[in-house]
Protein backbone atom coordinates (compact mmCIF):
# COMPACT_ATOMS: atom_id res chain seq x y z
CA UNK A 1 0.00 0.00 0.00
CA UNK A 2 1.30 3.44 -0.90
CA UNK A 3 2.11 6.13 1.67
CA UNK A 4 -1.22 7.93 2.17
CA UNK A 5 0.38 10.62 4.33
CA UNK A 6 2.78 11.55 1.55
CA UNK A 7 -0.03 11.54 -1.00
CA UNK A 8 -2.00 13.98 1.15
CA UNK A 9 1.04 16.23 1.62
CA UNK A 10 1.67 16.36 -2.12
CA UNK A 11 -1.93 17.16 -2.91
CA UNK A 12 -1.89 19.97 -0.36
CA UNK A 13 1.56 21.44 -0.91
CA UNK A 14 2.82 20.11 -4.24
CA UNK A 15 6.03 18.54 -2.99
CA UNK A 16 6.48 15.62 -0.61
CA UNK A 17 7.33 17.86 2.35
CA UNK A 18 3.83 19.35 2.31
CA UNK A 19 2.28 22.80 2.49
CA UNK A 20 4.06 23.81 5.71
CA UNK A 21 7.40 23.84 3.89
CA UNK A 22 6.40 25.91 0.84
CA UNK A 23 7.70 29.26 2.12
CA UNK A 24 11.03 27.86 3.33
CA UNK A 25 11.47 25.89 0.12
CA UNK A 26 10.82 28.93 -2.06
CA UNK A 27 13.33 30.93 -0.02
CA UNK A 28 15.93 28.18 -0.42
CA UNK A 29 15.43 27.89 -4.17
CA UNK A 30 15.24 31.56 -5.04
CA UNK A 31 17.24 33.45 -2.42
CA UNK A 32 19.88 30.92 -1.41
CA UNK A 33 20.34 28.86 -4.57
CA UNK A 34 19.59 31.67 -7.03
CA UNK A 35 16.85 30.27 -9.27
CA UNK A 36 14.40 32.56 -11.06
CA UNK A 37 10.63 32.33 -10.81
CA UNK A 38 7.73 34.03 -12.53
CA UNK A 39 6.78 35.13 -16.02
CA UNK A 40 6.95 33.46 -19.40
CA UNK A 41 9.93 31.29 -20.30
CA UNK A 42 11.19 28.70 -22.78
CA UNK A 43 12.07 26.18 -20.06
CA UNK A 44 10.00 25.19 -17.03
CA UNK A 45 12.45 23.95 -14.40
CA UNK A 46 11.44 21.13 -12.04
CA UNK A 47 13.85 21.06 -9.11
CA UNK A 48 12.42 17.92 -7.37
CA UNK A 49 11.24 17.42 -3.81
CA UNK A 50 14.54 16.41 -2.25
CA UNK A 51 17.50 17.61 -4.35
CA UNK A 52 17.48 21.23 -3.10
CA UNK A 53 18.20 19.78 0.35
CA UNK A 54 20.46 16.90 -0.73
CA UNK A 55 22.62 18.78 -3.25
CA UNK A 56 22.40 22.54 -2.61
CA UNK A 57 25.96 23.20 -3.81
CA UNK A 58 25.43 21.47 -7.13
CA UNK A 59 22.06 23.14 -7.60
CA UNK A 60 23.61 26.54 -6.90
CA UNK A 61 26.25 25.79 -9.53
CA UNK A 62 23.47 24.74 -11.92
CA UNK A 63 21.66 28.05 -11.34
CA UNK A 64 24.90 29.90 -12.14
CA UNK A 65 25.33 27.88 -15.34
CA UNK A 66 21.78 28.73 -16.41
CA UNK A 67 22.56 32.41 -15.92
CA UNK A 68 25.94 32.16 -17.64
CA UNK A 69 24.42 30.55 -20.72
CA UNK A 70 21.44 32.92 -20.62
CA UNK A 71 18.90 30.11 -20.49
CA UNK A 72 15.33 31.40 -20.50
CA UNK A 73 13.71 29.45 -17.66
CA UNK A 74 11.36 29.73 -14.72
CA UNK A 75 10.41 27.75 -11.66
CA UNK A 76 6.77 26.74 -11.42
CA UNK A 77 4.59 28.65 -8.94
CA UNK A 78 3.69 25.37 -7.20
CA UNK A 79 5.84 22.44 -8.28
CA UNK A 80 4.29 19.01 -7.78
CA UNK A 81 6.18 15.83 -6.94
CA UNK A 82 6.76 13.62 -9.97
CA UNK A 83 5.63 10.54 -8.05
CA UNK A 84 9.00 8.80 -8.07
CA UNK A 85 8.81 7.64 -4.40
CA UNK A 86 5.67 5.67 -5.20
CA UNK A 87 7.38 3.83 -8.06
CA UNK A 88 10.37 3.01 -5.84
CA UNK A 89 7.99 1.60 -3.25
CA UNK A 90 6.12 -0.43 -5.87
CA UNK A 91 9.35 -1.89 -7.29
CA UNK A 92 10.78 -2.77 -3.87
CA UNK A 93 7.65 -4.09 -2.18
CA UNK A 94 5.93 -5.69 -5.20
CA UNK A 95 2.46 -5.37 -3.67
CA UNK A 96 -0.47 -5.91 -6.00
CA UNK A 97 -1.87 -2.62 -7.28
CA UNK A 98 0.99 -0.41 -6.07
CA UNK A 99 2.50 0.13 -9.52
CA UNK A 100 -0.89 0.95 -11.01
CA UNK A 101 -1.54 3.42 -8.18
CA UNK A 102 1.89 4.97 -8.74
CA UNK A 103 1.01 5.53 -12.40
CA UNK A 104 -2.31 7.11 -11.44
CA UNK A 105 -0.67 9.44 -8.92
CA UNK A 106 2.10 10.38 -11.33
CA UNK A 107 -0.47 11.31 -13.99
CA UNK A 108 -2.45 13.37 -11.47
CA UNK A 109 0.61 15.31 -10.32
CA UNK A 110 2.03 15.66 -13.83
CA UNK A 111 -1.19 17.29 -14.99
CA UNK A 112 -0.84 19.89 -12.23
CA UNK A 113 2.72 20.64 -13.38
CA UNK A 114 1.73 20.68 -17.04
CA UNK A 115 -0.98 23.30 -16.45
CA UNK A 116 1.67 25.62 -15.02
CA UNK A 117 4.17 24.78 -17.76
CA UNK A 118 1.65 25.86 -20.36
CA UNK A 119 0.66 28.97 -18.42
CA UNK A 120 4.35 29.94 -18.55
CA UNK A 121 4.39 29.35 -22.30
CA UNK A 122 7.27 26.90 -21.90
CA UNK A 123 8.03 24.49 -24.71
CA UNK A 124 10.50 22.42 -22.66
CA UNK A 125 10.28 20.77 -19.25
CA UNK A 126 13.73 20.69 -17.66
CA UNK A 127 14.10 18.21 -14.79
CA UNK A 128 17.08 18.53 -12.48
CA UNK A 129 16.49 15.05 -11.04
CA UNK A 130 16.95 11.88 -13.10
CA UNK A 131 14.01 10.33 -11.27
CA UNK A 132 11.71 13.20 -12.18
CA UNK A 133 12.75 13.05 -15.82
CA UNK A 134 12.13 9.31 -15.89
CA UNK A 135 8.62 9.60 -14.46
CA UNK A 136 7.78 12.51 -16.75
CA UNK A 137 8.87 10.44 -19.75
CA UNK A 138 6.72 7.54 -18.55
CA UNK A 139 3.71 9.73 -17.80
CA UNK A 140 3.80 12.52 -20.36
CA UNK A 141 5.79 11.14 -23.24
CA UNK A 142 3.10 11.98 -25.79
CA UNK A 143 2.85 15.70 -24.97
CA UNK A 144 4.13 18.37 -27.37
CA UNK A 145 6.56 19.83 -24.81
CA UNK A 146 10.07 18.38 -24.78
CA UNK A 147 11.11 16.67 -21.55
CA UNK A 148 14.83 16.70 -20.72
CA UNK A 149 17.21 15.89 -17.88
CA UNK A 150 19.51 18.77 -16.94
CA UNK A 151 22.80 17.12 -18.14
CA UNK A 152 21.28 16.87 -21.62
CA UNK A 153 20.95 20.67 -21.70
CA UNK A 154 24.39 21.23 -20.18
CA UNK A 155 26.01 19.01 -22.80
CA UNK A 156 24.39 21.15 -25.49
CA UNK A 157 25.67 24.37 -23.93
CA UNK A 158 29.10 23.47 -22.57
CA UNK A 159 31.84 23.70 -25.21
CA UNK A 160 34.80 22.71 -23.06
CA UNK A 161 37.61 24.12 -20.99
CA UNK A 162 40.43 23.14 -18.66
CA UNK A 163 40.53 21.54 -15.23
CA UNK A 164 43.57 19.69 -13.95
CA UNK A 165 42.00 16.87 -11.99
CA UNK A 166 42.15 13.11 -11.57
CA UNK A 167 38.82 11.69 -10.50
CA UNK A 168 36.73 8.54 -10.42
CA UNK A 169 33.49 8.51 -12.40
CA UNK A 170 30.50 6.49 -11.25
CA UNK A 171 27.47 6.71 -13.52
CA UNK A 172 25.26 4.79 -11.11
CA UNK A 173 23.43 1.55 -11.85
CA UNK A 174 19.97 3.21 -12.12
CA UNK A 175 18.34 -0.12 -11.31
CA UNK A 176 14.98 1.46 -10.50
CA UNK A 177 14.96 3.23 -13.86
CA UNK A 178 15.87 0.05 -15.69
CA UNK A 179 13.02 -1.75 -13.95
CA UNK A 180 10.70 0.72 -15.68
CA UNK A 181 12.58 0.46 -19.00
CA UNK A 182 13.75 4.10 -18.90
CA UNK A 183 17.36 5.12 -18.36
CA UNK A 184 18.79 8.64 -18.04
CA UNK A 185 20.89 10.31 -20.72
CA UNK A 186 24.29 9.25 -19.39
CA UNK A 187 25.88 9.85 -22.80
CA UNK A 188 25.41 13.60 -22.32
CA UNK A 189 27.12 13.48 -18.92
CA UNK A 190 30.22 11.87 -20.42
CA UNK A 191 30.10 14.10 -23.50
CA UNK A 192 30.39 17.16 -21.26
CA UNK A 193 33.10 15.68 -19.03
CA UNK A 194 35.12 14.50 -22.03
CA UNK A 195 35.36 18.11 -23.26
CA UNK A 196 37.37 19.10 -20.19
CA UNK A 197 41.08 19.25 -20.95
CA UNK A 198 43.14 17.94 -18.05
CA UNK A 199 40.38 15.86 -16.50
CA UNK A 200 41.38 12.20 -16.16
CA UNK A 201 38.61 9.78 -15.25
CA UNK A 202 38.80 6.31 -13.77
CA UNK A 203 35.49 4.65 -14.63
CA UNK A 204 33.98 2.64 -11.79
CA UNK A 205 31.81 -0.43 -12.33
CA UNK A 206 28.29 0.90 -12.87
CA UNK A 207 26.77 -2.56 -12.48
CA UNK A 208 27.49 -2.32 -8.76
CA UNK A 209 24.72 -0.59 -6.81
CA UNK A 210 25.77 1.95 -4.18
CA UNK A 211 22.52 1.28 -2.27
CA UNK A 212 23.39 -2.40 -1.83
CA UNK A 213 25.63 -2.97 1.21
CA UNK A 214 27.55 -5.88 -0.32
CA UNK A 215 28.01 -4.19 -3.69
CA UNK A 216 29.20 -0.87 -2.23
CA UNK A 217 31.81 -2.87 -0.29
CA UNK A 218 33.04 -4.19 -3.63
CA UNK A 219 32.89 -0.75 -5.25
CA UNK A 220 34.83 1.27 -2.66
CA UNK A 221 38.19 -0.58 -3.04
CA UNK A 222 38.20 0.20 -6.78
CA UNK A 223 38.17 3.96 -6.15
CA UNK A 224 41.57 5.34 -7.14
CA UNK A 225 41.27 9.05 -6.44
CA UNK A 226 40.03 11.37 -3.71
CA UNK A 227 37.46 12.98 -6.01
CA UNK A 228 34.42 11.14 -7.35
CA UNK A 229 32.01 12.48 -9.96
CA UNK A 230 28.50 11.08 -10.39
CA UNK A 231 25.40 12.47 -12.12
CA UNK A 232 23.00 10.96 -9.56
CA UNK A 233 22.11 12.67 -6.27
CA UNK A 234 21.13 9.33 -4.78
CA UNK A 235 24.60 8.02 -5.57
CA UNK A 236 26.26 11.04 -3.95
CA UNK A 237 24.32 10.30 -0.77
CA UNK A 238 25.35 6.65 -0.56
CA UNK A 239 28.93 7.22 -1.71
CA UNK A 240 29.45 9.90 0.93
CA UNK A 241 27.96 7.60 3.54
CA UNK A 242 30.28 4.76 2.50
CA UNK A 243 33.30 7.08 2.62
CA UNK A 244 32.27 9.01 5.73
CA UNK A 245 35.11 7.68 7.86
CA UNK A 246 37.61 8.84 5.24
CA UNK A 247 36.98 12.59 5.37
CA UNK A 248 39.38 13.52 2.56
CA UNK A 249 37.12 12.06 -0.15
CA UNK A 250 34.94 14.46 -2.15
CA UNK A 251 31.88 13.60 -4.24
CA UNK A 252 30.62 16.02 -6.91
CA UNK A 253 27.81 16.11 -9.44
CA UNK A 254 28.07 17.48 -12.96
CA UNK A 255 27.12 21.14 -12.47
CA UNK A 256 29.78 21.81 -9.84
CA UNK A 257 32.43 20.36 -12.13
CA UNK A 258 31.31 22.36 -15.17
CA UNK A 259 30.92 25.58 -13.19
CA UNK A 260 34.50 25.21 -11.91
CA UNK A 261 35.65 24.98 -15.53
CA UNK A 262 33.52 27.90 -16.75
CA UNK A 263 34.33 30.12 -13.76
CA UNK A 264 38.00 29.19 -13.71
CA UNK A 265 38.25 28.13 -10.07
CA UNK A 266 39.71 24.85 -8.75
CA UNK A 267 37.30 22.14 -7.79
Amino acid sequence: MQNENMITKIREGGVAQGASQIEARNQLLQQELGFRAGGKAEYALITSCFNPYLEPQDMKAFAKLLEYYEVDYTLLPKEYCCGDPFFLHAIDEKHEGDLSQADDLAREFFEENLKQVRQAGASKILAYCAGCEMIFQRTGGDISEQIMWHPTLLAQLFKGGKLELKADYYSGCHRYRKALNITPDLDSVLAALNRIEGLELNHLDSSLCCMNAEQIESLVPTIKHKTIITPCSGCTLFLRKALAEQSDYRVFMLSEVLWAVVDGHPL
